[in-house]
């Protein structure tokens, strides 16, 4: 008989709850592990798919990608965020004039915020001092470098573009360049950049220091509503041309529009907007361009559309009409220490477009007068033969290289040290050691007492002759416009170090001569390939690998690295509004009359006022002194002034200039008028890199120009924030003056 389990009913209370839990508790354990599976898998993924980092998308380098050695250039970064947010710093590493490397950071001194994936611009303005070399494009986080790009300016599209110092470089802005204008400049060695958006233009004057002459064509609604608006690229622009630069506007048929009130190009303007004017001559152009090739000869009525200007101011080269002010087209007018060249037509015209004269044309409106040497195709033999630069500022440099108290040891005495030494570690310590103490194996103490002796000996004697403190010369250049109040300043410095060591540089601008002015401080370059320059022929090897930095606001350099007994050359740049203590009242009447009155505090030393063809020298102008420049000056040839021209029997010949010297004041007062000196044709040597002190142009322009020396220094180099005194230290101080000169008759 079989026996069937039986439940009582006390285990059928219990007992189906502990097997519902038993389930229950095995349906938990089984989601555990699947969300822990899925966990896993999960980490998988992401460790498979890393985050993404920031990008550095482009880097956009000068005008439309081209740009010179030596010079400030204005630079765009474009980066675009990774997978997570983040904040940082752009900055740039290039190398210096000298082969160093340098940083230069974003100006803003809040971080960027980058969201995921999103793109944004970055504006910088650095100078590269190697034609030859890399640029190093970071982007730093908290302190770590987290994305970084280098590119070259042998290979990269970015900064093949690069050309030497002396190349000379036209910023074209508005219409597109045709082929005409691009091939015929290209045969003369100028680069010609167009620029057709006005919002990719610096923000700031020194990203066009580069720049020898800006063409604004106005005539596209598009760019003109941009270029009529206010925006920090115009001011710039003007502000450029003030401190020495050079426009040449071609205003045309939307003259009406560009010239209206309301415009921001108003302020380039040499008169006022009367009416719009049809012209149908073309015989004041050809005149204009020395050229008998008729402008109608290719067909239809030569300009059309016009402006009409009243009150016009400055030199009118070209007019329609018998009388100038009828019709102006084509003014010239100083604008601070720069000018500004005004055309009524409009240079897109096709009948202008196809003209065969048209290169005369360009020629006559940028003034052709001065040499343009392309660095690239100069010969290094050469240079190394001669004096190892091409440039005026080369002079320069080497003037300011010969510190007092200095001296470079001699080649013989070299000579004369190697020779002794070999006979003293060769045939003397032989004899010593044969015939005197009897033992070779005390060589091993002779020798190594010898090589100590002269180690010390040179040490001594290389102390002795190049010193063990912080040297420095200094030449300081101070511009003072009287027609504008606009103050500009310029110092050279060239620091000797006695010892490897790093400094904080920078410029200390007397609050006299200009209260808090605004500063602009860097190295300073030498032009050429010769050795040392910024072309050597197969690149430069950097004595440092990390770099310095330039500060936050560009005034000053942070830890600059020197070798022992060394130099290095620096240049600050310096603006501001303000009056130059000296009053002047000057009109032409055929000749110039006037007078002028100091009211310095220190007397003008080595003096000349120089107008049109005419120099006036006044020696001394002492404080509060009053000269009647009629009755107390007597003129002479600016040629004959500038050229030491003295009369051997029935002619009259000029000194030559002496390449070799340096002498600071002569090579000063040619750099101030190159081209009324003759130029390089004089000289042998080109004043391209440092341009902007040749005020010749203003000379030409109808300004009167004073120049002379004062004991008193403007501008002291300071050195981890102390200024350097030593008295034995050369420091030269020249003030130049740019004087209006009213009721100027013209021929």
């Amino acid at each position: 008989m079989s026996r069937r389990a039986t439940l009582n009913p006390r285990q059928l209370q219990h007992g189906a709850p502990n097997r519902g839990f038993r389930r229950a508790r095995c349906r938990a354990w089984l989601a555990a592990f699947a969300l822990l599976g899925l966990c896993v898998y999960s980490a998988r993924l992401t460790a498979q798919e890393p985050a993404k980092p920031v990008q550095i998308v482009e880097l956009r380098a000068g005008f439309s990608g081209h740009f010179k050695v030596g010079y400030w250039t204005p630079f765009e970064v474009v980066l675009r965020g990774g997978s997570e947010p983040v904040r940082g710093h752009v900055e740039l590493v290039l190398l210096d004039g000298d082969a160093v490397p340098t940083r230069v950071r974003a100006p803003n001194s809040e971080p960027l915020a980058l969201e995921p994936g999103e793109e944004k611009t970055v504006l910088l303005d650095a100078k590269i001092g190697q034609l030859k070399s890399d640029v190093i494009i970071g982007f730093r986080s908290e302190g770590r470098l987290i994305a970084s790009r280098r590119l070259s300016t042998t290979v990269d599209e970015e900064l093949i573009h690069i050309m030497p110092s002396g190349r000379e470089l036209i910023v074209w802005l508005g219409a597109r360049i045709n082929s005409v204008d691009q091939k015929q400049l290209d045969e003369r060695r100028t680069t010609l950049a167009h620029v057709s958006d006005p919002i990719r233009l610096p923000v700031n004057w020194w990203g066009y220091e580069g720049v020898d002459a800006v063409v604004l064509v106005t005539g596209q609604d598009e760019i003109d509503s941009q270029l009529t608006s206010n925006g920090p690229q115009m001011a710039a622009l003007e502000q450029w041309v003030r401190m020495g630069g050079r426009l040449i506007w071609s205003a045309g048929k939307r003259a009406e529009t560009v010239l209206a009130p309301d415009s921001q190009l108003v302020r380039f303007a040499p008169g006022t907007f009367a009416s719009m004017v049809r012209l149908r001559q073309s015989t004041m152009l050809e005149t204009y361009a020395d050229t008998s090739e008729p402008l109608d000869a290719v067909g239809g009525p030569s300009l059309a559309g016009v402006p009409k200007l009243q009150d016009v101011r400055g030199s009118i080269e070209a007019y329609a009409g018998g009388n100038p002010r009828d019709l102006p087209l084509v003014v010239r007018t100083p604008h601070g220490f720069g000018e500004i060249v005004f055309m009524a037509f409009d240079l897109e015209e096709p009948a202008l477009v196809q003209w065969s004269a048209r290169p005369q044309l360009f020629d006559k409106l940028l003034r052709k007068g001065r040499s343009v040497v392309a660095e690239s195709d100069s010969g290094t033999l050469g240079q190394v033969t001669t004096l190892g630069f091409v440039d005026l500022s080369g002079q320069l440099r080497g003037a300011l290289d010969q510190i007092q108290g200095v001296q470079l040891v001699p080649f013989w005495l070299v000579a004369v040290l190697v020779l002794v030494y070999i006979l003293c570690i060769g045939p003397l310590d032989y004899f010593l050691v044969k015939k005197v103490l009897g033992r070779m194996e005390s060589t091993w103490l002779t020798f190594t007492l010898t090589v100590a002796l002269f180690s010390a000996g040179a040490y001594a004697l290389a102390y002795e002759l190049k010193g063990n403190e912080l040297r420095t010369n200094q030449i300081d250049l101070v511009d003072f416009d009287a027609d504008s109040n606009l103050i500009r300043g310029t110092s050279w410095s060239n620091l000797f170090s006695p010892r490897i060591d790093e400094y904080d540089v920078s410029l200390s601008v007397d609050s006299k001569t200009a209260a808090t002015p605004k500063l602009l401080f860097s190295w300073l370059g030498l032009p050429g390939n010769g050795f040392g320059a910024m072309n050597p022929p197969g690149g430069a090897m950097p004595l440092f690998t990390e770099p310095y930095d330039f500060s936050d606001h560009l005034d000053g350099l942070q830890h600059v690295p020197m070798a022992i007994w060394s130099s290095k050359a620096f240049i600050g740049r310096w603006w501001n509004e303000g009056s130059g203590g000296i009053e002047a009242e000057l009109s032409d009447k055929g000749k110039l009359v006037g007078t002028l009155t100091s009211h310095l505090d220190a007397p003008l030393e080595d003096a000349v006022l120089i107008y049109q063809r005419w120099a006036y020298p006044l020696r001394q102008l002492k404080p509060g002194q009053f000269i009647e420049i009629e009755t107390q000056l007597d003129p002479q040839t600016v040629e004959t002034y500038l050229r030491h021209v003295r009369i051997e029997g029935d002619h009259n010949v000029s000194a030559p200039y002496d390449r070799a010297s340096l002498d600071v004041p002569r090579i000063v007062q040619i750099m101030s008028a190159h081209e009324l000196a003759g130029g390089e044709g004089y000289t042998g040597l080109v004043n391209q890199y440092q341009a902007f002190i040749d005020m010749s142009g203003l000379v030409k322009n109808g300004r009167a120009i004073l120049i002379g020396r004062q004991a008193k220094a403007t501008a002291e180099l300071t050195v981890d924030g102390q200024p350097i005194a030593n008295e034995s230290d050369g420091h030269w101080t020249f003030h130049r003056y740019v004087f209006p000169v009213r009721e100027q008759t013209r021929p």
